[in-house]
């Protein structure tokens, strides 16, 4: 949804400035109203990232509603909500295939637990303050495996370190779990006989400190989801592959995907994953939630369950998706390349939900080591380059840093010739110009591998009467790290609307590197900047 909006002439207060959204999420086919915590500002409007939501605004207050359609798909909506004077920054609204319901108090203690009609639901809820312990009982039948997993600093940026305690009939704690992926916790417990059981919810800050005690804030939000349906937590392999044809652009492998998780029904036991754009999205209205894989433009491969004779090799390029089964075991996957042959070699484990804390080992063919990677700049999972001394067999080990394995310790392995390449950053994801003055926006050139292109920026979706000159990223010098945009307007021009900075690459076929912007409390970058051209202060 990229369509420029042009707004009424009026003079507004202040741009919004929203915090989180209570609840950030609803069932599709329903309708909900959401508490924006901070302002909505005079006459807001709203962007949203994907179709298939409908947003109203309260008259007065920072209350609207958000209906979503029967026919959307599930999955992470963005919004931004604007004005005249600006906008807010990105906010999660989550399309869910669960039924939903609000947390409702008091339910810090076992006694005054929140029942739950259904053991397959998704609970909105917020720690409030400092100390606040939100407690639900689901009734279970021996042998009924229940799913709890919170949402919370993951995909909320709330910022918590949440946890998770399943209580039994008798109120003893049965289970507890802090941080399964990321911050956030999850549990899955088969239910050994009849009876109401406890889900407790409380949390950390996310930043550790000495007071030793419970967490809770306006903004300490959650959505918990408690199902003993089908919940997926993997997929083999973990990325869809586009194979490029001579003279077409890449094509989506044929493949099917085998997921894993609980109470899987035969009929999701493979799917297929024969279309994808940016990313694929694995959605079920039998699944309680979704997967999101990306999308790789090379060959994506499943480790052999059964091991050949020699070992499998690794195409370059390729990503290769396999499982360290059990404790002490290590995957060791061949490769042949020539002298000087540059790699880089990725690893994504504990970015995609793994219990894995994965090390990386680079060996000649006799098993002597040349090369050894922890963790990664990014986190647990880690990266390597390396060059080839001479022609021959290599090989690649991954195993866990402490000797931990199991079927959730899983992990792609993604091996890719070394070659240039770059990318552009601006430090925000929203800007304001004003008649009076222009703006100036530095863009940040991080050139990899030696990449020594000179690189035109410039900007696109500006109005007419609003200017911003090409700026050029020479091969070296200062302007080789950084450049500065400088964005004019002509006075009378109010505009806001999403646009888009550019590096263009002369290259044969030409390449765009669109820029990003860091959405630090997500722990993830977009694409969709934002420009308001607001009437000047009044003085």
């Amino acid at each position: 949804m990229s369509s420029l909006l042009l707004l009424a002439a009026t003079v507004i207060a202040a741009p919004p400035n929203i915090t989180a959204l209570v609840p950030s999420g609803c069932q599709f086919g329903q309708s909900v109203e959401v508490a924006a915590q901070g302002s909505v500002g005079e006459k807001p409007q709203a962007w949203l990232s994907r179709e298939g939501l409908k947003i109203e605004f309260a008259e007065t207050g920072n209350k609207f509603k958000v209906a979503v359609a029967e026919n959307a798909a599930p999955g992470l909506c963005w919004i931004r909500v604007f004005n005249a004077e600006g906008a807010s920054p990105l906010r999660p609204f989550v399309i869910g295939t669960l039924a939903e319901v609000a947390e409702k108090e008091p339910n810090n203690s076992v006694k005054e637990a929140q029942k739950l009609e259904s053991s397959q639901v998704v609970v909105n809820g917020v720690l409030d303050k400092g100390g606040d312990v939100d407690t639900f009982a689901v009734s279970l039948k021996a042998g009924q495996t229940l799913v709890a997993t919170l949402m919370a600093k993951g995909t909320l940026g709330s910022p918590m370190d949440g946890v998770l305690q399943l209580l039994g009939p008798r109120g003893f704690v049965l289970e507890h779990n802090d941080d399964d992926h990321g911050l956030d916790p999850q549990i899955a417990f088969t239910a050994p006989i009849d009876g109401d059981y406890g889900v407790r919810v409380f949390a950390f800050p996310e930043t550790a400190n000495s007071s030793i005690a419970f967490a809770g804030g306006a903004n300490f939000i959650y959505r918990l989801t408690l199902t003993t349906g089908a919940f997926v937590d993997h997929a083999e392999p973990m990325s869809v592959g586009r194979v490029a044809v001579a003279g077409e652009p890449p094509a989506p492998q044929a493949q099917k995907l085998r997921l894993h998780g609980w109470n899987l029904p035969p009929q999701l036991a493979e799917v297929p994953a024969d279309v994808a754009e940016g990313s694929f999205v694995v959605r079920h209205a039998l699944l309680g939630n979704t997967l999101t894989l990306p999308v790789e433009l090379h060959p994506s491969v499943v480790e052999l369950t059964e091991r050949p004779p020699e070992l499998q090799e690794i195409a370059l390029p390729s990503s290769m998706t396999g499982v360290i089964g059990k404790p002490g075991e290590v995957d060791l996957f061949r490769m042949k390349l020539v002298a000087n042959q540059t790699l880089v070699i990725r690893t994504d484990a504990r970015s995609a939900g793994s219990l894995l804390d994965p090390v990386l080992h680079i060996l000649k063919s006799d098993g002597s080591q040349l090369q050894e990677v922890d963790d990664g700049s990014q986190g647990f999972d880690p990266d390597a380059n390396f060059t080839a001394p001479a022609e021959g067999e290599y090989r690649v080990a991954i195993t866990d840093r402490f000797g931990l394995g199991g079927p959730r310790f899983f992990y792609r392995l993604t091996v890719l010739p070394s070659q240039p390449d770059v990318e552009l950053r601006v430090a925000a994801d929203s800007f304001v110009l004003t008649p009076d003055k222009p703006l100036e926006i530095p863009v940040t050139v991080d050139r990899q591998r030696g990449f020594a292109s000179e690189i035109e920026v410039i900007v696109t979706g500006l109005p007419e009467k609003v200017t911003a000159e090409p700026v050029v990223s020479a091969k070296d010098g200062d302007s080789a790290k950084t450049v500065k945009l400088v964005m004019k307007t002509e006075a009378g021009v109010l505009f806001s609307g999403p646009i888009q900075i550019l590096g263009r690459v002369k290259s044969e076929p030409p390449v765009e590197k669109p820029a990003s912007a860091t959405l630090t409390a997500f722990n993830t970058t977009t694409r969709e900047l934002w420009l308001t051209i607001a009437a000047p202060a009044a003085k």
